[in-house]
């Protein structure tokens, strides 16, 4: 969660980076585009793009429950398998550090986020093949932000970052369900937060996902090109009501051995070589400032238009925490 810093005062902001939840809810899943579905972002979690707190150190903690009941195919069709479904629920901590610097005339942020999903999966293919279906607790691949530059204007706050997701997380290339992902992930970030009236802010932030390969499954999955954005209103100077959504597109193969999926070497998911996923996600938000440094959002997300992944419904409660 973002705080927003105007001279003389705080202004609670929705905005939150972090890499639990989603990506947790989503690394749950065995199948889909990229390896175990998903991906290993958490797309749809931030809201205040170009903004960044005062110097200082911060804690904020997240909480998210994810379910899907329906995987889709490369155009979008319902795969019918017999039995399907995921739910997650994750406990997340963030520490940030505001540096009391700044760099090229932008303020710096360094970040960390340590994310914990329960992640409880029932899935079987068809009643003539084995059920896979399994539970696991751990700790998922977790999310560095070694620096973040953000430049403030009269109306326009924009940033820049590096974001960086660690193979750290339970990881076992024989279990039927992993927390972690067993590969890194880089990702340059622009983002930018525009008020053109003190109670309207609107967000968008772009990033490019590359993946690097799985060392224990030969797997590579394809890097990934999100676009974030979000529109509030300011019903009171403590509550912000609005919308916010993302679209994602995988950009390159899966391949498997160095070859994109298919049905020839058994890792096609739907009908299109390659497994390139794609999912639209929209939803509402409540934010509420109790005080500079104590600050609740609600977030319900809703998939749609789907392919070649989950289609998931997520809730979120994010708290920035007053010590």
């Amino acid at each position: 969660m973002n705080l927003t810093y105007l001279p003389g005062r705080f202004t609670a902001r929705r905005g939150i980076i972090t890499l639990a939840l989603a990506a947790l809810t989503l690394q749950g899943s065995p199948t889909g585009a990229t390896e175990q579905g998903g991906s290993s972002y958490p797309v749809g979690v931030e809201l205040g793009y170009g903004d960044m707190l005062p110097p200082g150190v911060y804690n904020l903690a997240y909480f998210s429950h994810a379910e899907a009941s329906s995987l889709k195919g490369n155009s979008g069709q319902d795969l019918g398998w017999a039995r399907y479904r995921l739910t997650a629920d994750t406990i997340s901590y963030r520490m940030q550090y505001v540096w009391d610097t700044t760099l090229i005339g932008a303020s710096v942020e360094t970040a960390l986020v340590l994310p914990f999903p329960a992640i409880d999966l029932e899935k079987r293919v068809s009643s003539a093949l084995p059920d896979t279906s399994g539970r696991r607790f751990g700790m998922t691949d977790p999310l560095l932000v070694p620096l973040r530059l953000t430049w403030r204007g009269e109306s326009i706050n924009h940033s820049a970052a590096l974001e960086i997701i660690a193979p750290l997380g339970a990881y076992d290339v024989n279990a039927k369900v992993n927390t972690g992902r067993n590969y890194w992930q880089f990702a340059p970030a622009y983002a930018l937060t525009w008020r053109p009236t003190a109670e309207i802010p609107i967000g968008l932030k772009l990033r490019y996902g590359i993946n690097t390969r799985n060392k224990d499954s030969h797997y590579q999955s394809g890097d990934e090109l999100t676009l974030e954005y979000n529109v509030g209103y300011k019903l009171s100077p403590a509550m912000t009501l609005g919308f916010q959504g993302y679209f994602f597109r995988q950009t390159t193969d899966d391949e498997l051995n160095g070859q994109a999926t298919s049905a020839t070497n058994g890792r096609l998911f739907g009908s299109g070589i390659g497994n390139r996923g794609s999912t639209n996600t929209i939803g509402p938000f409540l934010s509420y400032r109790f005080s500079p440094r104590f600050a609740v959002t609600a977030k319900y997300q809703q998939d749609y238009d789907v392919k070649n992944r989950g289609e998931f419904k997520r809730f979120w409660l994010q708290t920035l925490l007053p010590f």
